[in-house]
């Protein structure tokens, strides 16, 4: 298949005028990126169709790897509300994409937390600005006293709870596979997502205030009816 794709590729250059050349640059140089492609080479094209498609290592055995775009996410700590989501060229490293979301809730809400709750794939990075980034140690500190243990242990249980919003998106609000088009897409599809999430959770926090003012107001006209009779 290389073989064949190479001689078509230098019979399209042989027979095309320059200025139909000049037009598909971009395309040709991209097929021909793909033929001359190693296996050990890193940056590989993966997909024609959507050129920025990384490969994600993931570390588990069921699944040793992924084939997609990195989307990072950050989530209230009680509601688990979105509040900035961002899509990242390649594979960069965790520690790496915590400062651009930082950077979107202060563009979006001109809000930044206090302290963000990592995982261990966020070692390396102690402070951004006046944000605290803790992640998990392997071992306790031996300066650290009862209470402080609880409460670390508190805040990174807690953290687990956004592994299922992210299970979540991907099944229920379609980011798991990018139907949309252009290098912009992954970006668009997890603000769709998140999106949608965040909407879910208005939508829910609303029926409960609707439902308790009913409620309230049945409780109102149940006592006058009472009060009235007696």
């Amino acid at each position: 298949m290389k073989t064949i794709a190479g001689r078509l590729l230098r019979e399209l250059e042989r027979e095309l005028p320059t200025t139909i050349l000049n037009t598909y640059k971009e395309q040709l140089d991209l097929y021909y990126r793909v033929l001359n492609q190693k296996r050990t080479d890193s940056d590989k094209i993966y997909s024609l169709y959507k050129p920025f498609t990384a490969c994600i290592a993931k570390g588990k055995a069921h699944k040793q790897y992924e084939f997609g775009t990195k989307i990072g996410i950050i989530t209230t700590s009680k509601r688990l509300i979105i509040t900035a989501v961002k899509s990242f060229t390649g594979n960069p490293h965790n520690s790496k994409t915590i400062e651009p979301l930082l950077d979107q809730m202060q563009s979006n809400l001109n809000y930044v937390p206090q302290e963000v709750i990592y995982d261990r794939g966020g070692k390396g990075v102690k402070q951004i600005g006046s944000t605290r980034i803790s992640t998990p140690d392997y071992r306790p500190l031996k300066r650290d006293t009862e209470y402080q243990k609880r409460s670390k242990r508190k805040k990174f249980r807690r953290r687990a709870a956004i592994e299922p919003v992210i299970g979540h998106l991907k099944t229920d609000f379609r980011m798991n596979q990018n139907y949309l088009w252009g290098e912009n897409s992954p970006q668009i599809n997890a603000f769709l997502a998140a999106t949608g999430w965040n909407l879910k959770k208005m939508m829910k926090q609303l029926k409960e205030e609707f439902k308790n003012l009913v409620l309230y107001i049945y409780e109102l006209i149940f006592l006058k009816i009472n009060t009235f009779q007696s």
